[in-house]
């Protein structure tokens, strides 16, 4: 069971890969960022809520437990990594008004590590979708 989640996240992973590409905007290193579309963390914990519901029953605890750990990991990338991302574009704003005699000592931050319900949702259907396509095809 494990598997299937893993496989989820790179899947979303690849995906988001793809849409940066089409924006002119890839780069190896987003292979494993925070942010953008789709949310291959998303994608892994509603695949394992799926795939625990699926395999183990949609009444037990450990189906329980995986849906509020999913609550609570999308509740924290499209809340509080969401805020922390809009709070590192303000300061990288910041930084580049500096004289470029001071600009170098302060490192910019990373903009993209939250996500937007949109990012989010491609992310469940993401996880969704390939639990559902194990599920039917093994």
């Amino acid at each position: 069971m494990i598997l299937i989640p893993i496989v989820a996240a790179i899947v979303a992973q690849i995906i988001k890969l793809i849409v940066d590409a089409t924006k002119k905007q890839f780069s190896w290193t987003d292979l494993n960022s925070y942010g953008g579309m789709p949310s291959s963390h998303s994608a892994a914990v509603v695949s394992l809520a799926a795939a625990v519901g699926y395999y183990d029953g949609w009444d037990r605890a450990a189906f329980a437990i995986a849906v509020v750990l999913a609550l609570i990991i999308i509740r924290d990338a499209v809340g509080y990594r969401r805020q922390l991302g809009l709070h590192a574009q303000i300061l990288n704003q910041h930084l580049e008004q500096l004289p470029a005699e001071k600009n170098f000592m302060f490192p910019h931050l990373r903009q993209r590590l939250g996500h937007t319900p949109l990012e989010i949702l491609a992310g469940v259907a993401v996880g969704l979708l390939v639990t559902a396509l194990y599920i039917i095809l093994i």
